[in-house]
């Protein structure tokens, strides 16, 4: 149903995106508050973050955790080799152990963590399915699964549906009623919750191509401009984009 997504090219647009939308620190304060119980007992807490990228959002949130170094063991996954390396370099001030890092789950050694990670990473797995179900196997007794996404009601998601429809395709990734229908079928209990967030930015034609070039990554340049910038028209207010929307957390175990 799916398809990968190669951020490597599209690292500027992705910058763009993270600084013009509220969604990085919305999601790092839940997680946050999620884990400090965690913090507060006085634990070594094992870290994976599944899809770090550069290792920004990480950051954010490492940050908003404030854990001693000591306490934490940190491993992240990304399919890019250079945006790992670059996320363990950024990271190493948060802990005095070895970063682990690969390409793959399959890459990592440690056997289980108290946190699983995955930021708005589902959306372009090749196998939704199998992949939570490898993520919650890594995740010790106690621990936590977290997981971010944006669902149909998400103005973005419509408008991959519209772009991909304009190739007579149907949109490739995943969306958070995928993740919830899949830990359902694995009967994996979870919690979900909506955090809302805002993109905005300067109504300028080149802000809205880098919106778009990171939305669709390698299918933009089979899409024609006109429609996909069109797109935007509803959310135009004088002279800036305001897209006021939300995402979709889940949490394994469920809340009590």
């Amino acid at each position: 149903m799916t398809s990968t997504k190669d951020f490597a090219p599209i690292l500027s647009d992705y910058a763009f995106f993270e600084q013009s939308a509220t969604e990085a620190p919305r999601d790092a304060a839940v997680y946050a508050r999620q884990i400090a119980p965690l913090v507060a007992a006085g634990k070594t807490i094992r870290l994976l973050d599944f899809g770090c990228g550069t290792g920004s959002f990480t950051e954010r949130l490492l940050g908003l955790l404030e854990l001693e170094p000591e306490r934490l063991l940190l491993s992240l996954v990304e399919p890019v080799s250079s945006s790992h390396e670059q996320a363990a370099e950024r990271l190493t001030s948060f802990t005095t152990a070895p970063i682990e890092h690969a390409k793959a789950i399959a890459g990592i050694n440690q056997p289980q963590f108290d946190v699983v990670i995955a930021n708005h990473v589902f959306y372009y797995v090749p196998e939704l399915a199998s992949t939570m179900q490898e993520l919650e196997r890594r995740r010790a007794p106690g621990g936590l699964f977290l997981m971010a996404i944006a669902g149909n009601a998400n103005p973005l998601i419509q408008f991959w549906r519209d772009g991909f429809a304009l190739l007579g395709e149907p949109s490739p990734y995943y969306v958070a009623e995928d993740v919830a229908a899949a830990l359902t079928k694995l009967e994996i209990g979870f919690h979900q919750q909506q955090v809302p967030y805002e993109l905005m930015f300067d109504d300028t034609e080149v802000n809205r191509l880098k919106t778009l070039r990171f939305l669709f990554a390698d299918h933009f340049i089979r899409l024609p401009r006109e429609p996909l910038l069109a797109l935007f028209g509803p959310y135009s207010r004088a002279g800036r984009i305001e897209i006021r929307t939300n995402c979709e957390h889940f949490t394994v175990p469920a809340a009590t």
